[in-house]
């Protein structure tokens, strides 16, 4: 990559307003990051905004603001019964990252940060069977409709929500049998971290112990998904957290928390929200920035992050294209981007699919989530490293490559000559050969290792695209100032077919249409481009 400037990299590292060029480079950033992949439609609409902190701002409010979907019928009607509830949930949730905005992109941080997993929720003793596909989506809701408020709020509606309360296992909870498994996780994964940003702990096993205590007495009612107090089950007794002594319960112990260790829980849920927005490698400089924002907006989480996205640093070109994919935005992106509606067949393959990946939604492996998407390791290892290695790099091509040529339930082959006229000149290949790669890659193209073709284009060579036709003009205007890599891509799209003979036809309704060997010859460009290793970076 090449450097970037000094006076760009002094701009940045602080959370000062982006104020130089809104271009396409900057729109695409931001809607990779906000959104699943940069769809036309949305960059054409992030593109037209004023500012950085004008599409920053309104994508937050549209998202604080946005209209849920209607609850699937199973789950209004009470009659969730089955495993194939589940699986609407998850279809559900892909369809909310195809079609929402920055809203899906906030409950996927959430469902990491405060990981649920509906699989261990399948036969709890004392849970009414097959209940937990209900209470998967009720905690989703909770996601969408508190995720852009009040931290600390978020984190106690979170703590009584009834998947909750049953996968952390505090229905278990009660006075004289104390069960420390949500005690702990409140103080390590959601609200503190065990360090503070100088590695100090944040508390100790005693305050776990103690926490516990405070947390007995929560059930839940299967009939309605509720989860309630049973004050006969909780201990009422003093207790010492974080060296004060009170007879605390869930929620005093949530204004505890806050109120003891502001600055702590600040610094933490901000360096996991820069993590998952900016870089796996976290810049602890302004993380504190943020932290320190975030206090004195009072944990607004809307307004914590217009400030980020909206900010120089956010813009800064060594974070573009820095982030490595999870399985659930490399799928979503490819449909977006190339404008495909999955149907509920496609849906299927990727939920099962995803299983291999190590990320099927609402699933995580373990309390602490999809490492991926979360801070360096004790060693210093960034998270995103977990996505890939050499048997799910290959993987991913594949199930991409199904999509693509139909080899899944779905069976339908790609037609590719929808997203070639929304991006460029669909008659044009040496147009239309950048433009796909820079729609689909969020690195500059001269930076993503573009091959090299000795060969040169197939046809006439007197008609080569840089020769001067009998106008005086290159065949091709602008051959000549063409960069490599654009070259290049245009000799992997056309393979045997000369340039001049690229073209699509017109059906008697008016819409272009590809000949086959022309739409194969595209597909097959599209299989090239995201078998690069820099597809799967955002």
């Amino acid at each position: 990559m090449t450097s970037t400037p000094l006076a760009k990299r002094k701009q940045s590292t602080g959370l000062t307003p982006y104020t130089d060029n809104w271009g396409k480079a900057q729109a695409s950033h931001l809607v990779r990051r906000t959104h699943f992949g940069n769809k036309i439609s949305d960059l054409n609409r992030v593109r037209a905004f004023a500012s950085a902190t004008e599409a920053a701002e309104t994508l937050v409010d549209e998202a604080v603001n946005a209209v849920l979907p209607d609850d699937p019928s199973w789950y209004t009607n009470g009659t969730s019964g089955n495993v194939l509830d589940m699986y609407d949930v998850q279809f559900q949730r892909m369809d909310n990252m195809y079609n929402g905005g920055f809203l899906e992109r906030m409950v996927l941080f959430w469902s990491n940060h405060f990981a649920v997993s509906y699989q261990n929720m399948n036969d709890l003793p004392g849970k009414a069977p097959n209940s937990y596909s209900s209470h998967m989506y009720k905690y989703v809701k909770l996601l969408q409709t508190d995720g852009l408020g009040d931290f600390r709020e978020l984190v106690r509606s979170v703590s009584k929500n009834s998947a909750m309360v049953y996968y952390l296992n505090n229905y278990n909870n009660e006075a004289g049998q104390p069960n420390e498994d949500f005690a702990r996780e409140l103080l390590e994964l959601f609200a503190l971290g065990p360090n503070d940003k100088d590695g100090n702990t944040n508390y100790t096993e005693n305050d776990v112990a103690e926490v516990a205590r405070a947390v007995t007495g929560w059930r839940v009612n299967d009939a309605n998904l509720a989860s309630f107090f049973d004050e006969d089950r909780f201990d009422s007794g003093e207790k010492t957290i974080l060296g004060q002594t009170a007879s605390y319960d869930l929620d005093g112990v949530v204004d505890l928390v806050f109120s003891q260790r502001e600055a702590e829980a600040a610094w933490f849920i901000c360096n996991k929200i820069y993590v998952f927005f900016v870089s796996a490698e976290p810049d602890a400089t302004v993380v504190q920035t943020m932290a320190e924002y975030c206090i004195s907006v009072n944990f607004d989480l809307a307004a914590v992050l217009k400030n980020l996205l909206s900010s120089a640093h956010f813009y800064d070109e060594r974070f573009m294209g820095c982030r490595i994919k999870s399985p659930i935005e490399s799928f979503i992106s490819f449909f977006r981007q190339f404008e495909i509606i999955p149907s509920d067949d496609i849906k299927e393959y990727i939920r099962v699919e995803m299983q291999g990946l190590n990320e099927e939604l609402l699933r995580p492996d373990t309390v602490f989530g999809w490492s991926g998407y979360n801070p360096p390791d004790s060693d210093g290892t960034p998270g995103h490293y977990a996505w890939l290695n050499t048997n799910l790099m290959p993987a991913r091509w594949s199930i991409i490559s199904d999509l693509i040529y139909g080899n899944n339930d779905d069976g339908d082959v790609y037609d590719p000559i929808r997203i070639a006229g929304k991006v460029s000149d669909p008659l044009n290949p040496f147009s239309l050969a950048e433009d796909i790669a820079e729609h689909i890659l969020a690195l500059p193209l001269n930076q993503v290792g573009i091959r090299e073709v000795e060969e040169d284009f197939a046809g006439n060579p007197d008609l080569h695209p840089g020769n001067i036709n009998n106008q005086g003009n290159e065949y091709v205007p602008g051959y000549s100032e063409f960069p490599e890599y654009k070259i290049n891509l245009t000799k992997i799209l056309l393979g045997e077919i000369p340039w001049y003979e690229w073209t699509a036809n017109t059906d008697n309704d008016g819409n272009l249409y590809y000949e086959d060997y022309f739409a194969e010859a595209l597909r097959q460009y599209i299989s090239y481009l995201i078998q690069l290793p820099a597809y799967q970076l955002i």
